[in-house]
């Protein structure tokens, strides 16, 4: 029995969440069932957001392993092909259209194009047909030339808006309008999302933070999504090199992004723990994470992952987390301020700002330049200039790459205000910046932590059974830390009022 073998193709993807591909498929499954004498190949081929103006579909493409099949015999005498139109199988021009359908009609395979219920094969293009076929092929040709020329023309047109300072009308990210006017409850999240980004938070949790946010147009947030989001320049208020909408963040912010980005992808990845502790604990024999254990009606306490799952290392101290906690709070403050100091650096905005009317100048020169040189020649002045105003645009460049990736310190150190502030709305974004800036609590075989990179300043002595307090000794002295009510805080952070509670001298 004939094959039938169906293809469908269109150019953009977002007709995949449309109708055209159903469109496509029912017009074949409706030609099969008119004709029984033909059964549904195996072999089916797909191109889906495709350009057939382009010949991306041959070129790598389903159509190109449709011919492919042809050449190796699947494809064979009596099969016919089976195509919503003949502007699926390609646009391109008379020579090229018909090059890449002489395979199939040579083998003895038909051509039907379902819209018309037309078959084109060698014994029809003997007659009438092939008139039809070349008209359709021009007419599907000229209509996506005349397409891009106008797709081509309303590109420039948005380009010179641009370039005199008018908001063009375009497709623009989450956070603007098609007018390119801020939405302020999405510029919200979207400023929180390179702060968190910035301060190591990964992509995949700041979407769930967005999502979580109950903007509906953030609703389906993803870690790409965010990738996207955080590398466009049209956060900078910019397209195609002209600031023509509200920036949503500064210079500053943006660059500082950029370079966690560079420094993410040459480092490890790491997940961002859901509990504070977690990935501020160390191990002091292997390196790695100290983590949580929650046993029910127990004091939820803290061991090496290492040696924990895999035995693969000899630290087996376990301690319990009321004590990591009255450490961190006994340690951590200094730290805090200093992590949250850091989202306070910048690069020098006004200097690049400066540095990039300078390029601007050169290449409106050079452009002027090269129109000269079009119309009266090399003459040796005019190439002695335009090398002039290419070196001085090329310095322009190199200095503003280095001053962007350039953080300037600010003196600002941190209030308790805005530590706190921190710990109760992003005590994610606490905990990887505190890592960003070398804390650690890390734990020694024999129970003695340290700080940082600092000596064993703590030493967990046990339990002490009259009260039930755990002894930790430190700073010339003994503390007892209370196990109630605190084995279970997860990110909270505890009140001074809950400390003094916590800790009897």
């Amino acid at each position: 029995m004939a094959q039938a073998i169906s293809y469908v193709r269109f150019s953009s993807l977002k007709q995949k969440h449309g109708s055209s591909l159903e469109r496509q498929e029912q017009m074949i499954g409706g030609w099969l069932v008119e004709h029984p004498s033909y059964t549904l190949s195996a072999l089916q081929y797909k191109d889906l957001g495709k350009s057939g103006y382009k010949g991306e579909h041959v070129n790598g493409g389903g159509f190109g392993k449709l011919l492919a099949a042809i050449q190796q015999g699947a494809i064979k005498d009596g099969d016919v092909v089976l195509v919503e139109a003949i502007d699926r199988a390609g646009r391109l021009d008379a020579v090229d259209m018909f090059g890449i359908l002489h395979p199939i009609l040579s083998a003895g395979v038909s051509l039907i194009t379902l819209d018309d219920n037309q078959t084109y094969n060698r014994e029809s293009l003997n007659g009438p047909a092939i008139f039809l076929l070349a008209a359709k092929i021009q007419s599907a040709h000229q209509y996506s030339a005349a397409l891009s020329r106008r797709i081509k023309a309303s590109y420039e047109k948005k380009r010179e808006q641009a370039a005199t300072g008018t908001t063009p009308k375009r497709k623009t990210p989450a956070w603007l309008t098609t007018d390119g006017q801020l939405i302020e409850p999405i510029a919200e999240q979207m400023r929180m999302m390179f702060d968190l980004y910035i301060s190591g938070v990964g992509k995949n949790m700041i979407a769930l933070r967005l999502r979580e946010s109950g903007v509906p147009a953030l609703a389906k947030a993803s870690g790409a999504s965010v990738g996207r989001w955080l590398t466009t320049r049209a956060a900078l208020g910019e397209w195609e090199g002209h600031v023509v909408y509200p920036p949503v963040v500064s210079l500053s912010t943006f660059q500082k992004a950029q370079l966690q980005k560079e420094k993410a992808a040459t480092t490890p990845v790491r997940r961002t723990a859901k509990h504070f502790l977690v990935g501020l604990m160390k191990c002091g024999v292997c390196g790695k994470n100290y983590v949580i254990q929650h046993r029910k009606g127990k004091t939820s306490s803290v061991r090496c992952r290492q040696n924990q799952v895999h035995e693969a290392c000899t630290n087996n101290a376990n301690l319990p987390l009321p004590v990591i906690q009255f450490i961190m709070a006994m340690s951590a403050n200094e730290w805090k301020r200093k992590a949250v100091s850091t989202l306070n650096t910048g690069v020098d905005e006004a200097e690049i700002a400066l540095l990039r009317s300078e390029v601007e100048q050169h290449t409106t020169k050079l452009e002027a330049l090269t129109q000269s040189v079009m119309a009266l020649g090399a003459l040796p002045e005019l190439l002695s200039a335009m090398k002039q105003h290419n070196e001085g645009r090329d310095s322009a460049k190199a200095r503003i790459a280095l001053l962007e990736r350039s953080v300037k310190p600010n003196e600002f150190w941190a209030s308790e205000t805005d530590v706190w502030r921190m710990e109760q709305d992003n005590p994610a974004q606490l905990s990887s910046l505190l890592e960003q800036v070398g804390f650690s609590i890390t734990i020694h075989h024999n129970k003695t932590l340290s700080i940082g990179n600092g000596p064993a300043i703590w030493k967990y002595k046990g339990q002490d059974r009259s009260s039930g307090c755990f002894v930790v000794e430190g700073g010339d002295r003994l503390h007892m830390v209370s196990r109630d009510d605190y084995c279970d805080t997860g990110l909270k952070r505890l009140s001074d009022d809950e400390y003094l509670e916590l800790i009897e001298t």
